[in-house]
Parts: C-alpha cells; structure tokens; sequence
C-alpha cells in the first residue's frame, strides 16, 4: 500500500507512513451480499430494542395506574376510618354524658355529696339504679353512702339487689355477699351474717356458710323409747378451730349460757328427755339446734325378739320368740293386738303356708306389757306339679272316689261325659298355692255347659280338693266325697 501523501511504499501493519509520518486509514471494502446481511441484522437489532422500549412503556403505565388505584382507595379508606371514628366519639360521649348513663347518675351523686347534701346524692343513685338495674357501679356507690350515713341495714339492702334479683353472674353474686358480710364483721353483728346466710337457698352461699356457720351436732343415739340407761353422745359435724357445742334438757334452744358438752349425756331415771344442742363458732353463730327425745321406761319389758324376719319363704320354717326372763310371750294371727288373753307362746310355731301376719308381745310377771312386735310371712313350696299334672291328678282321683268311670269324663247314668279346665291359681291362707279347675259337662251333641262344681290341687304336691268359699267370701278347701 502506497502513501497518500509521499506515495512512498507502506509495509503491511504500518499505522503510519515511514517517509512522512502521514497517518494512514484503513477502509475495508465490503461485498454486497455481505452488506446486506450486516443492514439486515441492524435492523432486527433495532426492532428488538424498539419492542423492549414499547414493553418497558407499557409497564411503567401500569405502574403509574396502579399506584393512582391504590391512592384513591387509600382515600376511601381514611375518609371512612375517619367516618368511624366520629361515630365512636359521638356515641361514647352520649354514652358518658346521657342522662342514661350510669356515669351521669355517678357524676351527680358525687357532686351533690361534695356539697354536702348526701341525701340527695341517694337519690340520684336510686334513680339511676331504677334505670340500670344491672349496673353493680350505681349499687355499690349507693351501699357507700348509706354506710358513710352509719345506715348499715340499708346499705347491705342495697347489696341484696345483686344477690337476690337473679341479674347478675355469680362471681358478682358472691362478691356482693362477702361485702355484706365485712360490713356486719366491723360492726361484730355475728348474728346478721347467719341471719344472712340461712335464710338463703342460694347455693352460691354454701362456701361461705361453711365458714361462718358451723354445722348442727349430731345425736350418737336415735330418739325414742327405752326401758334402761340411756348415753347420749353429741357427735360435731364442725371442725373449725373454736367451735364449741352447748346443749339443754327439757329446756330451750341451747346458747352461750346453756350447759357445756363435756362428756356424754346419761339419762338413768324413768321420764320423758328433751335434749336439744347447737355448735357455736368463734363469733358466737349458732348452728341449727339439734334434738331428740328419749323416754325411760325401766319397768316396761323389752319386746319379744322374733328370729325369723318377714319375708318370703320356701320351704318349711319354724317361727321362734325369745323374751326377757320373767316374761311371757302371747300372739296373735288375726291382726288384733295381743294380749294376756291370746294365745300363749310356748314353743316354735310351725310357719303356715301361704300369706301369715304375726303380733307378738311380751308381759312381765307385774302385767306390764312391752311394744308388739309384727311379722309378716310368705310361705310357698316349690311347684312341683304342672298345669296338666294337676287336671290328670283331679280326674284319677274322681276315677278312684268312683265319681268318674273312667279317664274320658263318663258319668253313670248320665249320657255325655265332664271335662275339667284349668282356670286360674290362687293362694288360700294358711294352705298354700292351688290350680283353680273347673268342671264342664259336654252334651252327646256337643255342647258344654259349666256344672258350678270348682276344684283345686295344691301346686306342690298334688292334692286334690272342692273349692268353695266361708262366710266372708274367701276362698275355703273342701274335701272331696261321693255324690
């Protein structure tokens, strides 16, 4: 290559002309197809980054709309809260400063009590307790005032419109009690908080009358009658530290100054006892009384001891009775009581069967007579005999008294034959259990009639007999005869 300046020949790689120091270019020269190709790729180059702009374009409107969005709705949303916000002013100052409020009733009371007139501070309250029935703040303000007036009454009255109205939950309930409850405790008026606490069913109340109201004593020996020494024993229910129990005999309700439970209460003279004893606690509360009487008879003989208790029996059975020495037992089966006139007991009785109502009494060789002593027994044998034992038993025996010919009801002289039905089962005193059996005569043609004749056979052995009835209409055994 020559220099365009000098001419002088450029070696290949020269920058510069070595002749004349001229600065030499280089154009390289292109094909056609080749500069084609290189426009081409220019301008996909150019589309591309043109689409890349628009896209880019595209997302920054979005953006800008989306954030335009959320700044209205953000707008929205303060303009509401704030909405809320004056609705919630307004309504907690007409809450605070209606004449519904129970802050309005308070606010009043306490203004007027500042002044002097407490009276009239009351009768805001009441007012306002008129209206707010459950507001416990008006109820214990107002039970405040009564106890700054010294009205003590008054204020536990207000306290009961918690306790006694049924409005209120129970912790509130029990709040209002054990405030009723330190007001009399600093007045020492004991005996207004069992007044309290007794005279509630409230089972709210319990705890706390178990803490302030100790517990009746027990009697260790059952009121009644006896015929020898009698110890009675006041059993505690109580374990309270300070609890202590008093009692009276033939005397009334036990107090402080009654006779101090030491030791167990003998009763050893003839007489009538009234015993009646209270536990105190350390305030002085009394429990409910307790009380028992108990009557001495040391001449009267004890009752006659039956060996074998009423009830049902099944097999045979012998009634024994033991008595007192020096007494004689004497009894009865007919329900009347026994006397020195009835039948003596000498020896064990033999149990009847069936139904049986024994009386028993002892008397001594003075004539005195002890408390009767009843029995009542049922008496029946295992059934060993069937239905259909007990029909075939009756007809064997007509066969064999020659009432029947034979097994199939003939009867001589009779033209037809008798058939027997079971009916029914009965217990008849004193004889135990039976199959009621009625007699039939079937006719040649085939119609049956009832004969009037009824039989019974003992449901445990077999026995046969006519039934009939006594004078007073219960059922009777009748041996059976020809006819």
């Amino acid at each position: 290559m020559k220099c365009p300046n000098c001419g002088f020949e450029i070696p290949e790689g020269h920058m510069y002309c070595d002749h004349c120091g001229t600065e030499i270019n280089f154009v390289p020269e292109f094909e056609p197809e080749v500069e084609n190709e290189i426009n081409e790729t220019l301008s996909s180059v150019a589309d591309e980054l043109n689409k890349e702009e628009r896209m880019r374009e595209e997302r920054l409107r979005k953006r800008r709309e989306f954030l335009e969005m959320l700044h209205q709705r953000r707008l929205v949303f303060l303009a509401a809260f704030g909405t809320v916000l004056v609705i919630l002013l307004a309504v907690t100052l007409f809450t605070l400063f209606s004449d519904k409020s129970s802050y309005y009733y308070i606010r009043r009371a306490d203004k007027a009590r500042s002044s002097g007139n407490t009276n009239k501070a009351i009768e805001y309250l009441i007012e306002g307790n008129t209206n707010l029935p459950e507001n416990t703040d008006l109820i214990y303000r107002l039970s405040d005032y009564y106890l700054e007036m010294g009205d003590s009454d008054k204020a536990v009255e207000a306290l009961r419109k918690i306790t006694d109205s049924g409005l209120f939950t129970d912790d509130k309930v029990i709040a209002a009690y054990e405030s009723m409850i330190s007001i009399y405790e600093q007045e020492q008026a004991y005996d207004k908080i069992s007044e309290l606490l007794s005279g509630t069913d409230d089972s709210l109340a319990q705890e706390l009358r178990n803490k302030y109201i100790p517990k009746a004593p027990q009697m260790g020996m059952a009121g009644g009658e006896y015929d020898d020494i009698v110890v009675v024993a006041l059993l505690p229910q109580s374990q309270n530290e300070g609890d202590i129990t008093y009692y009276t005999v033939n005397d009334g309700d036990p107090n402080e100054s009654s006779i101090l439970y030491e030791n167990e209460i003998v009763l050893d003279e003839e007489g009538e006892y009234l015993i009646k004893a209270a536990t105190f606690n350390r305030y002085g509360i009394s429990s409910a009384v307790t009380e028992e009487k108990y009557v001495i008879n040391k001449g009267i003989p004890s009752p006659p001891e039956i060996m074998e208790p009423s009830g049902d029996y099944a097999q045979n059975t012998m009634i024994v009775a033991v008595a007192d020495a020096g007494c004689t037992i004497f009894y009865t089966t007919d329900g009347s009581d026994p006397t020195i006139d009835s039948k003596q007991y000498i020896s064990p009785i033999t149990m009847p069967v069936g139904t049986s109502h024994y009386k028993f009494v002892a008397i001594n060789e003075e004539g005195m007579t002890s408390e009767i002593v009843e029995r009542d027994y049922h008496l029946v044998f295992t059934r060993l005999i069937s239905k259909e034992q007990a029909v075939n038993s009756l007809v064997s025996t007509l066969v064999r008294l020659d009432i029947l010919l034979d097994n199939t009801g003939k009867v001589r002289g009779i033209e037809g034959h008798n058939e027997y039905i079971y009916n029914s089962e009965i217990e008849i005193e004193g004889a135990g259990e039976y199959y009621v059996v009625v007699e039939n005569h079937v006719s040649n043609d085939g119609v049956s009639n009832p004969t009037g004749l009824l039989y019974a056979v003992n449901t445990h052995d077999g026995s046969v007999n006519r039934l009939g009835y006594d004078s007073s209409g219960k059922y009777t055994l009748i041996k059976i005869s020809n006819r």
